[in-house]
């Protein structure tokens, strides 16, 4: 049988049943953390080769993780992490966007020696 309970202004209203109990929280996995280069002078210099389209397209075309650049010929290229965020590859700086026209790159998996 439910319990009812009167209120002040004429209406009833059902008692709640006592509360929950608490969830266990759920143990963490150990992972591994990622190898880490103790010097620059333990880094190597690396060049990749890519292509940039040769006309714009529009900010919210493109996908998150995507590489674009602002100018035709692919310099200072940025990556887009959300709707609104890039982040610029050389110092990695975070930017909010709200729209605009850019150039996306496509890393190159083909090599082609340079003369």
């Amino acid at each position: 049988m439910d319990t009812v309970e009167a209120t002040s202004n004429g209406i009833r209203s059902q008692t709640q049943p006592p509360n929950k109990p608490i969830k266990d929280a759920k143990q963490r996995r150990s992972l591994p953390s990622l190898p880490g280069a103790s010097s620059a002078s333990e880094m190597a210099g690396v060049t990749y080769n890519g292509l940039s389209d040769k006309t714009p397209v529009e900010w919210s075309s493109l996908k998150n993780y995507e590489i674009f650049s602002l100018s035709p010929d692919g310099s200072f290229p940025l990556m887009k992490v959300s709707r609104s965020k890039a982040v610029r590859l050389s110092d990695r700086e975070v930017l909010m966007v709200g729209g605009g026209r850019c150039y996306r790159v496509s890393l190159s998996n083909h090599y082609t020696p340079s003369p």
